[in-house]
Order: structure tokens, then C-alpha cells, then sequence
């Protein structure tokens, strides 16, 4: 934490880590694995000079990731470009994201309030749902989360805004006009003359096609969308589960954990890479981050996605299943093997590199390959000893030849 930032007009903006690619190792990155959620991704945190981070020769690049309301006065917010934002607010300070301290303090919040709310949801990294039924009287909501704000701010020092309804994306569109700072109840009574007027591009899952789709219907806002029930119906139940969930009738619980469906890590180059002994060293230096997310989170993938973009000249792409207990020595050979086959235009530059990994099984023999199990299992032994020993010295303290 920082304290003289407090009141500032602040960026924080990313580059997708282009430094995981150096040749000089890095003993302060790390895999980041304490918290959970939708939309939580296991990042790596390495140290990063403020001064370069940004500049690329002569050129600015990265995107602004969060900016604070400072800022925000300007014209700067998400998904601007760091040169825009400069243009807009010249003498805005920058900085490089720091996944290590968000992670770390998003995990001791949840933490924290766990022993407050009987039932936590972590929805995104700054995110988290609360279910206060049983726990807290409706006509108490509004003095326990003023209360629990002023708590919050006091411990960590973390600017909050609280939201709550007996409907669960009601309450996240609260949060959300409550912001900066600030604190909104909508009683179960009062939620359609709160989303009356609010556009529908605002709620929670609406996404700008379906904003345009609706507008070919004369539907602007949220209000209007509680007039048209039977159009929602006409798509099926995609349409109304978010009729549903507009409504605040959708009944949707505070789930305490969710399942991971998949891992996955990808990169896009500043400056596409036409030579392939590169682009396999790249490639490598990725897996084994990937692995190690892999086995850091305990589970074993049957199902691997592959990609490669090209630029200016589209992409090749493909998914395989293979029942392997998971170990870096396996995956490694395997994704060398798979990219080979994938990279269809040897001669045109690669701008994007990614890969994935989904549908985990337990480690039952009977579900592997048999013939790979013994060597598997020695691998599997192996790997579980880099992991142990990333984590402690960093995670280039160990790394491949093929990445030198």
C-alpha cells in the first residue's frame, strides 16, 4: 500500500507481461493461487521498473486496466490505451499492475469477512457477493453495510462501495450507482422504480451486442425491458433467465466456491515474431507457467486448446483429449509436438500465442493411459518437486533448455 497516491490521479495499466520472456531469470515471479472466482485468473507477479514499463523504444504502449476517480475526471478509464490516457490527463502517474498485492489483499478481505457474512462469493478479484439472509434484518441492511464499509476502510485502508438487494445482480448494479465510496440498499419493493431509468447496457451481463439487439426493439433501458416479457421469451432461456435476472426475480444464491472449468495462459506480441527458434523458446517458457498453474491448483486436464495468430493473416487453432496423468515433462513434449503441427504458415511473423486446458478427472489409473502411467507417475513425482521448489525461489529458478 501506498499511501501518498491517496487522491491522485492515478493509472494502473498492463502490457500482458512481456517480460515473462527475458533471458535474465526473474527469482520475484511468482504464481499467484489464493483466491477463487469466475473471474479470477492465476497471475504471475514479477517486479517491474515504473520507468520502462510502459515504453517501448519510442513507442507508449499498454491498455489502462483500473484509473481512480481522480482520473477518471479527465476522460481516463478502463480499456483506453496508456497513450490516450496521457493525452487526456498529461501529468497522470502510471503504474505497472502489481498482482502479488491484489491478490494478497483481496484474499485477507475475503478472509476477513468471512468472519462477518456467513456466505462469501468471490465473483472477480475486487468483487465479492454476500448472502446477509438469516444473518442481518432487512431493516438493519443499510446501518451493518455503512458500518462495514467504515471497517473495511479502517483495516486496509481499501476505498469501498456496498451494494444490497434480496436479488443478487440488483445488488451489483447497486454497488455500482453507489460508487465512489458510497453505500445503496433497494428493498425487493423498490427495484423497479431504482432500475427504471437505468440503461440497459448498465446491467450486469449485457453486453453491447445484445444492447444494439435490444434497441432494435425500442429497449433503452431497464424499465422499458420489464414491458416486454414475451420478447425475452422469444429467445429461449437465455432471454429469460435475464428477464429474470432484470426483474430481480432470478432467485440466484451466493455460491461459497466455485469450480474452475479451465486453465489457461496467452500472449500477444508487441512485435510479431517471424523466427521460429523464438517462438518455440516462447512457447516453453509459457508451458512451464502453465504447468505449474496446473499443478499448483491440484488438477489433472484431459482436454488441451492450442492457438496461434498470425499477423495480418488469421489464425490456426486446435483442441485434443488425451488421458495422461499431467506432469511437465508430458505436456511439454506434447504442446512442442501440437504447435509444430499447428504452425501451418512457418514464414508469416506470430503475433499471439495461447493455450488451455480443461475437463479434469481425478488421478484414477483406470482413467489414464496405462502405458504412460509408470513413467507418468515418476514425471508426476518430478514435477511436484519444481512446484514446491518455484514456489519457494521463484519460478525462473528452475527452467528448460529449450528456453536459453
Amino acid at each position: 500500500m501506498n499511501p501518498s497516491l491517496i487522491g491522485k490521479k492515478i493509472a494502473v495499466g498492463g502490457r500482458g507481461d512481456p517480460f515473462i520472456f527475458d533471458r535474465k531469470p526473474s527469482h520475484a515471479k511468482k504464481l499467484v493461487a489464493l483466491n477463487s472466482g469466475a473471474f479470477v485468473p492465476s497471475l504471475f507477479h514479477s517486479e517491474h521498473d515504473h520507468s520502462k514499463y510502459f515504453k517501448d523504444g519510442e513507442k507508449i504502449r499498454g491498455i489502462v486496466t483500473t484509473a481512480s476517480y481522480e482520473a477518471r475526471q479527465f476522460g481516463v478509464k478502463t480499456g483506453m490505451t496508456i497513450y490516450e490516457a496521457l493525452q487526456k490527463c498529461p501529468d497522470i502517474t502510471l503504474l505497472p499492475p502489481n498482482h502479488l498485492l491484489y491478490h494478497t489483499m483481496s484474499h485477507e478481505l475475503m478472509e476477513y469477512l468471512h468472519t462477518l457474512v456467513p456466505v462469501m462469493e468471490q465473483y472477480s478479484i475486487d468483487e465479492i457477493f454476500g448472502d446477509l439472509r438469516g444473518w442481518i434484518e432487512d431493516d438493519e441492511t443499510d446501518a451493518f453495510i455503512k458500518q462495514l464499509q467504515s471497517d473495511i476502510t479502517m483495516k486496509f485502508k481499501l476505498p469501498v462501495s456496498i451494494g444490497a438487494s434480496p436479488a443478487k445482480w440488483i445488488a451489483k448494479l447497486a454497488t455500482g450507482t453507489a460508487k465512489p465510496y458510497g453505500t445503496k440498499v433497494v428493498h425487493k419493493e423498490d427495484i423497479k422504480a431504482f432500475v427504471n431509468d437505468i440503461a440497459i447496457d448498465e446491467f450486469p451481463g449485457v453486453g453491447r451486442a445484445f444492447s444494439k439487439k435490444m434497441q432494435k426493439y425500442g429497449i433503452r433501458t431497464i424499465g422499458q425491458a420489464w414491458g416486454s416479457p414475451h420478447l425475452f421469451d422469444s429467445w429461449g432461456r437465455q432471454g429469460r433467465d435475464l428477464y429474470a435476472r432484470l426483474t430481480g426475480e432470478d432467485h440466484e444464491s451466493v455460491q461459497a466456491s466455485r469450480s474452475r472449468k479451465g486453465i489457461g495462459i496467452s500472449r500477444s506480441m508487441d512485435h510479431p515474431i517471424k523466427e521460429r527458434n523464438e517462438l518455440f523458446r516462447r512457447i516453453h517458457i509459457m508451458v512451464r507457467h502453465w504447468s505449474h498453474t496446473i499443478m499448483k491448483l491440484g488438477v489433472n486436464p484431459t482436454t488441451f486448446h492450442f492457438s496461434l495468430g498470425y499477423e495480418n493473416w488469421g489464425s490456426s487453432k486446435k483442441q485434443y483429449t488425451i488421458y495422461r496423468l499431467f506432469n511437465e515433462k508430458f505436456i511439454q513434449e506434447f504442446a512442442y509436438d501440437k504447435f509444430k503441427e499447428l504452425d501451418l504458415y512457418p514464414h508469416i511473423a506470430v503475433k499471439y500465442i495461447g493455450m488451455s486446458a480443461s475437463k479434469f478427472i481425478h488421478h484414477d489409473p483406470k482413467t489414464l493411459d496405462m502405458l504412460e502411467y509408470e513413467d507418468d507417475t515418476k514425471m508426476r513425482k518430478l514435477t511436484d518437486a519444481l512446484t514446491k521448489i518455484r514456489d519457494k525461489y521463484g519460478m525462473d529458478i528452475v527452467r528448460g533448455g529449450g528456453e536459453l
